[in-house]
């Protein structure tokens, strides 16, 4: 995906974003959204943040975080969350559009390697 905003602008908007956003806690949050407002960026991007934080807390952990064209028309996402002690980070992927219908699919085999990937960071 072309990143056309700044990533830490559009956290609120990509599934990456939402992915680590998702593992701070209130606190980190709130933080990072009071130095980077949520903008905008797409008619499905959620701008309001107690909406954004409602979401962000209903989200399991071990299910990918999703974005369905919140930070780019024509452009869906998926990112799993991956923790190495105190370090936050994700796995992700995006699909045009017109793939939307493998995102899930796309999602879970990315949910199924993330283990790995863990386990390597944690070595």
């Amino acid at each position: 995906m072309h990143q056309w905003v700044d990533f830490r602008s559009a956290a609120h908007a990509t599934a990456i974003g939402k992915s680590l956003l998702g593992q701070l806690d209130l606190n980190a949050r709130r933080d990072h959204l009071s130095r980077h407002r949520p903008a905008r960026l797409t008619s499905r991007t959620i701008t309001n943040e107690r909406v954004l934080l409602s979401k962000l807390d209903a989200q399991s952990p071990t299910v990918p975080v999703l974005d369905l064209q919140e930070y780019a028309p024509g452009t869906v996402c998926a990112a799993v969350p991956i923790t190495a002690g105190s370090s936050v980070g994700c796995l992700a992927l995006s699909l045009p559009l017109e793939h939307a219908h493998r995102l899930r699919q796309a999602a879970h085999t990315l949910n199924r390697g993330a283990a790995p990937v863990l386990l390597s960071l944690a070595i």
